[in-house]
């Protein structure tokens, strides 16, 4: 019996000191290699109900608005050019069928002639009217009790509206006032600069803030910058300029008045 106990116990330690059938290199290479999972039937439902909904949630190409397409088109252009300028959004007011209100008040435009006035009539009235004119059903004043719309050609009416904010931006921009800066000692060089740069101001419609710079003990010269004032008025009227001239004021250390052309 101690024989056969003492075999067993040397097997024991026999297999606990022999080397694994797998190399270690192997064992590495089996652990760093992925584990491809394969698809389960709820990851392939989940993925075809996003599939569906995506379907569901996106517009049909021929269910919007070419002119509401042409501008998304053009927002994405100008969002990829590198330092465009940002430009407002152009929001289009409801046209035809996405009017929704039963009950609308309706002029038909006529041109330079008085807009004829339907009153109140019903949306579908209003858009067959606009069918026969050949023209678009526009939204005015969404707001008002009933909502008051057109019958217009909005293409015409989109140019019309634009060209008048243009005129009212290039009107603002003509009543800026610019301004024109020298010593009443200047060089006859820089005085003929500023000359020609006030000319081209008043000729542009602008008006121009004419400022004489006094430092110091200079200020106590003030009347040889009320000289400059009229001589530089009449050298630009010699050059074309019909001038229009404010009070001459005082401000801190400068004398300034306003120049303008006459109307």
């Amino acid at each position: 019996m101690r024989q056969a106990g003492r075999s067993v116990l040397a097997m024991l330690a026999l297999l606990r000191s022999a080397r694994p059938l797998v190399p270690k290199q192997a064992v590495r290479c089996l652990a760093r290699r992925p584990v491809k999972k394969r698809p389960t039937i709820s990851m392939a439902l989940c993925a075809a109900a996003s599939r569906a909904s995506t379907l569901i949630h996106e517009p049909s190409r021929d269910a919007v608005d070419p002119r509401e397409r042409r501008c998304q088109r053009e927002s994405s252009h100008r969002r990829g050019r590198p330092g465009a300028q940002k430009r407002e959004q152009i929001v289009l007011p409801p046209l035809n069928e996405k009017i929704i209100q039963p009950l609308l008040r309706v002029v038909v435009d006529r041109g330079e002639a008085d807009d004829e006035v339907l009153g109140i009539i019903t949306r579908d009235e209003a858009l067959e009217r606009a069918r026969e004119e050949g023209v678009d059903l526009v939204m005015i004043a969404e707001k008002s009790d009933p909502p008051v719309c057109k019958i217009v050609d909005y293409g015409k009416l989109r140019y019309q509206k634009d060209k008048k904010k243009k005129e009212q931006a290039k009107k603002a921009k003509t009543n800026e006032i610019k301004e024109v800066k020298m010593s009443y000692k200047i060089g006859e060089g820089d005085y003929d600069v500023r000359k020609k740069r006030a000319d081209k101001f008043i000729k542009n419609g602008n008006r121009v803030k004419l400022s004489i710079q006094f430092r110091g003990r200079e200020q106590q010269h003030m009347s040889l910058g009320d000289d400059l004032i009229a001589r530089f008025i009449d050298d630009l009227e010699e050059a074309g300029a019909n001038i229009a001239k404010t009070k001459t004021i005082r401000e801190g250390r400068d004398l300034t008045t306003i120049l303008s052309q006459k109307s």
